[in-house]
C-alpha cells in the first residue's frame, strides 16, 4: 500500500512539472528572452537578482485560463523578434472548440500596444469591438502565423510541443514598454512564443513574440487535478493510517 501511494504522489507531480518544464535557448537571436525580461527590470530599477530564470523559474500552467471575478483582462505587448512579426497575430480561443477564437493583435504589434478582453457570465468574449461566442469562460492563447500552423498554449494541440512559456508575477516592481512601473502580481503573465514548431527545426527561443497578461488565473487540466487528488488522497490515507 505505501509503495502504491508513492507512486501515485510521484505520478501527479511528474504530470505538474511536465506540463511546464520547457528549455528555452538563450545567446542567439538578440534580444534573447532572458534579456528581454531584465530589461523590464532595470527599466524600473529592480534588481536582476530579483528577475525569473526563463528555464528555471517557469509558471506551473497547462496554457488553460480565465478572466479574474472582473470579466476584464488587459493584454500589452511587450516585444516581437520575429521575421515575421508583421503577419503573426495573437489572441485567445475557446479550450472545448479550438476553431472558436478572438484575435486581440492583429500583424506587427508595437511594443506598448494594449488590448481589452471582457467576458460576459453567457461566455461571449470581445475586445478591439469583435465578440465571439465561447462554450466557457476557459480559454487558452494562441499565436497565428502567416505561413505555418495556429500555435497554442496548450501543449496537446501542437502535437505535445510547447510552443509558449509563461512566468508568473509574485509582487516585483516592473515597467513594460511605454508604461508607468508598477507591480507584476500573481494574477499576471508573462508569455514568450516560438513562432516555428518544435518538430520543424525551432531555434527553441521563445521571444518571437513577448506578451504581458493581467488579472487572469490557470486553469489545471482535468487530468492533472485528478491526479493530484488521488496524491492527496494516498497522503491523508497515510497519516490517518499512522495516527
Amino acid at each position: 500500500m505505501k509503495m502504491i501511494k508513492t507512486l501515485v504522489a510521484a505520478a501527479a507531480m511528474m504530470a505538474c512539472a511536465s506540463s511546464f518544464a520547457t528549455t528555452v535557448l538563450l545567446g542567439g537571436e538578440s534580444p534573447d528572452l532572458q534579456q528581454v525580461i531584465n530589461n523590464l527590470y532595470t527599466a524600473a530599477g529592480t534588481p536582476l537578482s530579483a528577475a525569473p530564470d526563463v528555464n528555471a523559474n517557469q509558471a506551473s500552467e497547462d496554457g488553460r485560463f480565465r478572466i479574474e471575478a472582473s470579466g476584464g483582462s488587459v493584454a500589452t505587448m511587450v516585444i516581437e523578434v520575429a521575421g515575421r512579426s508583421s503577419t503573426n497575430t495573437f489572441g485567445i480561443y475557446d479550450v472545448n472548440d479550438p476553431t472558436r477564437y478572438l484575435q486581440l493583435f492583429s500583424g506587427a504589434g508595437a511594443s506598448g500596444d494594449q488590448a481589452f478582453l471582457s467576458v460576459t457570465d453567457t461566455f461571449r468574449f470581445s475586445a478591439n469591438g469583435v465578440s465571439s461566442q465561447f462554450t466557457s469562460a476557459t480559454f487558452g492563447y494562441y499565436m497565428g502565423t502567416a505561413n505555418g500552423p495556429v500555435l497554442y498554449s496548450q501543449a496537446l494541440l501542437n502535437g505535445g510541443n510547447d510552443q509558449m512559456v509563461a512566468y508568473q508575477g509574485d509582487g516585483d516592481t516592473i515597467k513594460l514598454p511605454t508604461r508607468p512601473a508598477g507591480v507584476w502580481g500573481p494574477s499576471s503573465y508573462i508569455l514568450g512564443w516560438e513562432d516555428t514548431l518544435l518538430s520543424a527545426g525551432s531555434d527553441r527561443d521563445y521571444q518571437d513574440m513577448v506578451v504581458y497578461v493581467e488579472s487572469v488565473t490557470r486553469v489545471p487540466e482535468p487530468g492533472t487535478i485528478a491526479l493530484m487528488g488521488l496524491a492527496g488522497l494516498g497522503l491523508a490515507l497515510s497519516r490517518r493510517r499512522r495516527s
